[in-house]
């Protein structure tokens, strides 16, 4: 299916090629034979899944053989959009759901993820590591012989820590995670992620995601089209992706969680096995709020907040002078901190499902327009549901896409709120 230089409606999508290509350079277009495509993105998750669902009466599984040694070559644009394409190399590691379609066809499911993940797979480091924390990333991604060696981009929000450990056989994401684990930002914020979207593989703060400009507005009413002079209407294609289709919020809050979890607060009790000392700190996230980077204004919960320290232990070694010239070999300073950031980040989800664009990515800023849902007076002068409404991040990203059309399901966090809950406390 070619790409038409022409959007047709909101969702309207092209696929323009799925190729299977064996280790030896053969490969087989298969774009005709598809029926949809599913394309995978997780902020919280190192690589890029999905999945491919095939309809065929060619017998590929024996021309090839499919024997789990074949990559996927896929692109799949949005009409009109420049330089925005889903495209690249992925292994197909899996085939499921198998079934005869009569004598003559066959469909089965192919499932695929990043090249990179295989890579992660095949090898454990022993080796030490030192320096600032965001200096170790672009190697541990890029490098032929102990990272992944990955040729796409890397972005790296730059790091205040340092760090100095020895790599006990950890594959190359779990040294990553581990980094991810004791880096602080330079405003000395430890909530730092390591995944992949389109653009390449993101080691950063959300921190600094949540200043990221609003990428778009979805909104939730029941507009159709424009209203034009005449007393007609007509099909507005730019407003039609702002509109969600279907939206759900799985859980809107759970205070026993926020406590138990130590979100709210916690006494972390630390041994140190190098001096034979303990000592005890206690955390409170309302502390450093005004001096770190939010998504909307507000708390999520208010100043009267019934919570204790107690209320979450947390027993945490700490190693200090394991390594000659260097103090705390441990995070056990930010630990709490980046426990409570955290939880939070995942304190409001929402569940959406909007007209699919391939510029659509995890770690993009949104603004979620909700309205009240409540008796309509014609008093009301903000109808704005400040509970749920607000910018968002788009954590998880499912792309839908057939030969007709294109849905996005979106996974959208929040940490903050508009609603100041102090307000009536």
């Amino acid at each position: 299916m070619q790409s038409s230089q022409q959007l047709r409606f909101a969702g309207d999508v092209s696929i323009d090629k799925v190729q299977i290509v064996t280790p030896k350079g053969f490969f087989q277009d298969i774009t005709a034979q598809v029926q949809n495509v599913a394309f995978y993105e997780d902020i919280f998750s190192p690589f890029i899944t999905g999945s491919v669902i095939v309809k065929e009466s060619l017998d590929l599984v024996n021309l090839f053989p499919f024997i789990g040694e074949e990559y996927l070559d896929l692109e799949i644009t949005t009409p009109t959009l420049v330089d925005t394409k889903i495209s690249g190399k992925y292994y197909i590691y899996k085939l499921t759901e198998r079934e005869m379609l009569g004598d003559r066809s066959v469909v089965y499911q192919l499932h695929f993820i990043s090249v990179e993940a295989v890579t992660d797979l095949n090898k454990k480091l022993s080796k030490t590591f030192s320096g600032k924390v965001s200096e170790l990333v672009e190697g541990l991604v890029k490098d032929k012989a102990y990272g992944l060696e990955s040729e796409k981009k890397v972005f790296v929000d730059p790091t205040f820590t340092s760090i100095k450990y020895i790599s006990n056989f950890w594959s190359p994401v779990k040294n990553l995670m581990h980094l991810c684990t004791n880096a602080a930002n330079m405003n000395k914020t430890p909530n730092y992620v390591f995944f992949e979207n389109r653009d390449g593989f993101y080691f950063m703060s959300l921190e600094a995601l949540y200043q990221n400009k609003v990428k778009t507005e979805f909104v939730l009413d029941k507009y159709t089209r424009d209203n034009v002079p005449g007393g007609t209407d007509a099909r507005n294609v730019t407003e039609d992706f702002k509109r969600i289709l279907n939206i759900s919020i799985p859980t809107a809050y759970d205070y026993m969680d926020r406590i138990s979890s130590g979100m709210l607060g916690s006494k972390q009790i630390t041994y140190d096995v190098t001096k034979k000392s303990y000592s005890t700190k206690n955390y409170n996230m309302f502390e450093r709020f005004k001096e770190q980077k939010h998504l909307n204004q507000f708390p999520v919960n208010s100043d009267k907040a019934i919570f204790r320290s107690n209320s979450a232990i947390i027993n945490y070694p700490k190693a200090f002078g394991n390594f000659s010239n260097s103090g705390n070999a441990t995070n056990s300073e930010t630990n709490q901190e980046r426990i409570s950031l955290m939880k939070l980040a995942e304190a409001n989800k929402l569940e959406i499902t909007v007209p699919g664009r391939t510029d659509y990515t995890v770690g993009q800023k949104v603004f979620v327009n909700l309205k009240r849902i409540e008796p309509v007076s014609g008093k009301d002068d903000d109808i704005q549901d400040k509970m749920f409404s607000g910018n968002y991040l788009i954590a998880a990203i499912n792309h839908l896409v057939n030969k007709e059309n294109h849905e996005c399901h979106m996974e959208l966090i929040k940490e903050t709120s508009l609603m100041d809950m102090n307000r009536n406390k």
